[in-house]
């Protein structure tokens, strides 16, 4: 079976149009669940990485401590109007290249962001970076990649974003920094609306599909 030239080019633009529209879903930050790693720069830290710093991080907010003479981990403004899971107030907290969490010493140029008290848990909403931003204290967005694996800190892999579904999942682990040892719980929460956005998706591929079942009848 042959079909008109006139139903391929219908047809490839309708396949086009669904594409194209379910990009920002899978451009959307999520949470730690279903994060394989993130690139900062050229660091890529994996999932055992970024669970470390927000555990550590959560745990001095709950217990009001810092570290550092910047006093981490504090407010994040997003002046450079950034794109994180869910909505502030922020706090952010280095992550280390070298693969320790964060005691007070040198930040880098990396940050995991949360927010400490979103519908009353501690969650993860993005990294962020000082490596390539416009200005010298400015920030970009590190690049989150979905799976199961990943290189650890330093290490460089690729994978493929897959669309988060809201959850929230508590993660609970023991921390060391110098010779302190503490048990830190935080939680990390997947992305909003997605649903919403492929629902409008949906309706955008029928009116398309609409518009090759009319080219058929005009045959």
């Amino acid at each position: 079976m042959h079909l008109p030239a006139l139903t391929l080019t219908l047809l490839a633009a309708a396949a086009t149009v669904t594409a194209n529209s379910l990009t920002p879903v899978l451009e959307r930050r999520q949470g730690t669940t279903g994060l394989g790693h993130v690139t900062c720069g050229t660091t890529t830290y994996n999932k055992a990485a970024i669970d470390a710093a927000v555990a550590e991080g959560c745990q001095l907010y709950a217990d009001r401590e810092t570290l550092g003479s910047s006093k981490y981990p504090h407010r994040f403004n997003n002046r450079e109007g950034l794109q994180f899971a869910v909505a502030g107030p922020y706090q952010e907290f280095p992550i280390l290249s070298n693969g320790k969490v964060y005691s007070g010493r040198a930040p880098g140029a990396d940050r995991i962001v949360f927010n400490p008290n979103y519908q009353g848990e501690c969650v993860y909403v993005g990294a962020m970076t000082h490596t390539n931003a416009p200005t010298r204290n400015g920030f970009v967005e590190c690049v989150e990649a979905s799976g199961g694996g990943g290189g650890g800190s330093g290490g460089s892999t690729s994978s493929t974003r897959t669309t988060a579904r809201p959850s929230t999942t508590v993660i609970t682990g023991t921390v060391t920094t110098g010779s302190a040892t503490r048990t830190a719980s935080a939680s990390t929460s997947s992305s909003t609306g997605a649903a919403a956005t492929q629902g409008l998706v949906g309706m955008g591929g029928q009116g398309v599909l609409a518009g090759v079942a009319a080219g058929l009848l005009l045959l």
